[in-house]
């Protein structure tokens, strides 16, 4: 059982979901590429998922190459992708190549930013291996690696050929990384559907419930699909997928990722509403049921990061979104429906205003 969903660019693509994909439709959509293929995963999958798949396509008479990059954000690098690319050149891989980036966000990320660069540009496909990767970061051509500056500060708008997202794999998901991609499927329903995140709310998801999951996964994927459509490069609409990351990313780069990425941005959801509510566009009432929710899914919502305010402020205006130092943030005018004013959907705000977030941040989460 699967669903599809075509991501409509300048070159459009497929994204399948469902169950048993690497059995079938993966391997029959493998045989129709002319390019050399190349997998690349990270140490945690190489000799488990990543041989097994490479032994799938083997015994299809379909040649391939097993690579692996080691695990951990702490290792999406510009010294990474270089290492990656060095072993491409070694071996003789040229333009008639395709990547296949298996593994979570660090691997599709990482991957997907050499493709965008190797022989200035080669086909790259995804097959996703985490929730987080499935609704957020193999759809929409967003790649790149981490500095000591800041998440994702060197990178490219480069869109996969197809993403292949088979739910089996996320049985042996730990739970703390199935939390981790619930927090991007309630942020969608937060920013832009209403009845979707109340779905979520009254009937907590749970990583084996598979048929549920295969249509909150595709609902999800509706949502950001809507939106990447209409601004490829992040210039208007997209940025509301941004709702918490100004937050997130902060608490990611001052902890050096040892908080994960779902669980800084559901603590930066939680701040950032509760900006809109200091800014008169919330109900004070909304911050606390979108905490609620975010606590039934188990997330900690703990953190150093605000224990020093002024090294967090640093930090806030060196995002990837801020200009002249100055961080921008989606607002909610409701639960489904993100604060507009005329053209502009990101917001700065009053230094006061600001503080008092951050200080009401310090005391509730660290």
């Amino acid at each position: 059982m699967f669903k599809r969903i075509d991501i409509q660019f300048e070159a459009d693509y497929p994204i399948y979901i469902g169950t048993h994909l690497f059995e079938t439709q993966w391997i029959d959509y493998c045989k129709t590429l002319k390019q050399r293929l190349v997998m690349v995963t990270d140490s945690n999958l190489v000799s488990s998922l990543g041989e097994n798949l490479k032994n799938k396509l083997l015994a299809a008479n379909i040649d391939v190459e097993l690579l692996c990059i080691p695990a951990g954000e702490t290792n999406k690098t510009r010294e990474t992708k270089q290492q990656l690319e060095d072993c491409l050149f070694a071996r003789n891989y040229g333009r008639d190549t395709c990547l296949i980036a298996l593994g979570g966000g660090v691997v599709t990320d990482l991957v997907g930013f050499v493709a965008a660069t190797y022989c200035r540009g080669i086909p790259v496909m995804y097959l996703p291996t985490t929730l987080l990767a499935m609704v957020d970061a193999s759809i929409g051509g967003k790649t790149g690696v981490d500095t000591p500056y800041g998440k994702n500060l060197v990178g490219a708008f480069y869109q996969p050929q197809a993403v292949f997202m088979d739910l089996d794999v996320l049985k042996t998901l730990p739970e703390n990384e199935f939390r981790n991609g619930m927090v991007e499927v309630l942020k969608h329903g937060l920013i832009k559907d209403a009845a979707f995140f109340r779905t979520l709310q009254a009937h907590v998801i749970q990583f084996n419930e598979q048929l549920l999951l295969l249509d909150i996964i595709y609902a999800s994927c509706l949502i950001k699909k809507e939106i990447i459509e209409q601004d490829e490069q992040d210039h208007g609409i997209r940025q509301l997928l941004n709702f918490g990351h100004t937050i997130g990313h902060a608490i990611e780069s001052i902890e050096a990722f040892k908080v994960s990425h779902g669980e800084a941005v559901a603590i930066g959801m939680i701040v950032e509403a509760y900006i809109s509510a200091l800014s008169g566009l919330l109900e004070m009432s909304i911050v606390t049921e979108i905490e609620q929710t975010l606590r039934d899914y188990n997330l900690p919502l703990k953190t150093d990061a605000f224990v020093d305010l002024e090294r967090f402020k640093r930090a806030l205006g060196l995002d990837k979104k801020a200009l002249k130092n100055q961080p921008f943030f989606v607002l909610l005018d409701s639960i489904g429906h993100t604060h507009e004013e005329r053209d502009t959907l990101v917001f700065s705000v009053e230094s006061v205003l600001l503080e008092k977030a951050l200080d009401w941040a310090k005391t509730k989460f660290t």
